[in-house]
């Protein structure tokens, strides 16, 4: 059941595959997260977070990809 927004792309990764992103604001057990759908060549995966969990994994994404970094 959607409650907000909806966001999405298509890209192509490193590896050259074609991927699709879609993050859907909704209720999560009650209360307001985001459901995260993706969806690669070989299968699809789908996480259901609360709102708080999102903002946590936002910003610890953000530290760990920082333009400019590369990675080992």
């Amino acid at each position: 059941m959607a409650i907000g927004k909806v966001v999405s792309t298509r890209f192509r990764n490193e590896k050259g595959n074609d991927v699709y992103v879609r993050a859907s604001e909704e209720l999560v057990q009650g209360v307001p997260g985001v459901v995260l759908f993706v969806t690669g060549p070989d299968e699809d995966s789908e996480m259901q977070i609360t709102r708080q969990e999102g903002i946590e994994l936002l910003a610890l994404l953000s530290k760990l990809l920082k333009p400019g970094r590369q990675n080992r």
